[in-house]
């Protein structure tokens, strides 16, 4: 039982290890990307990157994460935005989609939670109609010994 346990700690470490590595080089290539693309300058690269990590840590896909970030930072700068006000935009924009995010999931939850709690009162239901054949069997055949 003990192997059994440490070797699902294992595994589970090991997806967690893979998947958080994942979002960093997701998060290097997306900065990566827009800095030759002039959307970003490079002192600006280290904040695009926690911000794409942070936005695909939470749920969003890479190039969901990509449009969010680059659109922050072209709308920064058409505002003449840059270094620690242009970071800040992003990050605005960031928090924003992060807490989009998390009420998807809460929303996605909840209705799992309603669709179980359904379910369980179905097969209350049916194990009740089934208990009242049974018992309406289990008379009719006494009924049937007892003639």
């Amino acid at each position: 039982m003990k192997k059994l346990f440490f070797a699902a700690w294992l595994v589970l470490g090991i997806t967690v290890f893979a998947y958080a590595e994942s979002s960093s080089e997701a998060a290097k290539q997306v900065a990566a990307e827009l800095q030759d693309s002039g959307s970003i300058a490079a002192a600006d690269v280290s904040t695009v990157k926690s911000s794409v990590k942070t936005l695909i840590d939470n749920g969003a896909t890479k190039d969901e994460a990509k449009n969010v970030v680059s659109r922050a930072a072209h709308q920064a700068k058409q505002e003449g935005l840059r270094g620690k006000e242009l970071a800040a935009k992003v990050h605005e924009a960031v928090k924003a989609r992060k807490a989009e995010l998390k009420e998807a999931k809460n929303k996605v939850k909840e209705e799992a939670k309603k669709k179980t709690k359904e379910a369980k009162q179905k097969a209350e239901k049916e194990k009740k109609k089934l208990k009242e054949k049974a018992d309406k069997a289990k008379k009719s055949m006494n009924k049937k010994q007892g003639q």
